[in-house]
């Protein structure tokens, strides 16, 4: 069998769809979709923030071809401001799908109450709100935003939703402490498809 070429799924294009909702435990029954902005972490005085992101791998049939899958977001805040500490920025398996008409810090649906505010996501060890996170990826306090995309390999993950182990609940995105560690990427919305987040899979 010829191996099937490339393919790279990018926010904006409407082929390729991209669904993203924020959690915000500030405001916990509020729907928070289509922002110009993905909020990770902990603001002090407002609270945490987390993000959902499912992409649409339904083009994509054989697991087994798949040789990486790549989550690039392109960080721009805090501009110009160090924090006190570092970011750890995790990547986790939502336990059920969610709808994003309703999803909220405190529901997945309307109606579904999350069993744990904030989301119930499963590790790569499939241990339920477990702390081995699928992706990760550490921003050091004293690092300032470069203008350009940061990565993280969610190859594991792709692939066991391409096999059909699991269904496709994308991508429950948080920071590891929550604790003054907040940080924010540019989301599909933002007016330059340069920025846009981007799921990028590549088959052997």
């Amino acid at each position: 069998m010829e191996p099937e070429p490339e393919q790279v799924f990018e926010t904006g294009n409407e082929a390729d769809s991209i669904i993203y909702n924020r959690l915000k435990e500030a405001a916990p029954n509020t729907v928070y979709k289509e922002k110009s902005y993905l909020d990770i972490g902990n603001r002090p005085g407002i609270g945490k923030y987390r993000e959902l992101l499912l992409f649409d791998l339904s083009e994509y049939s054989y697991a087994e071809n798949i040789s990486s899958a790549t989550l690039s977001l392109h960080w721009f805040y805090p501009d110009g401001k160090e924090r006190p500490k570092d970011t750890v920025m995790e990547v986790y398996r939502p336990t059920a799908a969610w709808n994003p008409e309703n999803v909220t810090w405190n529901s997945r649906d309307k109606d579904v109450l999350w069993t744990q505010p904030g989301g119930d996501w499963y590790d790569k060890n499939g241990v339920l709100q477990g702390n081995s996170p699928y992706a990760t990826i550490t921003f050091k306090g004293n690092t300032l935003p470069d203008n350009r995309y940061y990565e993280l390999d969610v190859t594991e993950l792709v692939k066991e939703y391409v096999r059909g182990r699991h269904e496709n609940t994308g991508f429950l995105i948080k920071t590891r402490t929550e604790s003054a560690d907040y940080v924010a990427f540019y989301s599909s919305d933002t007016e330059s498809e340069e920025q846009h987040p981007k799921l990028n899979v590549e088959q052997a």
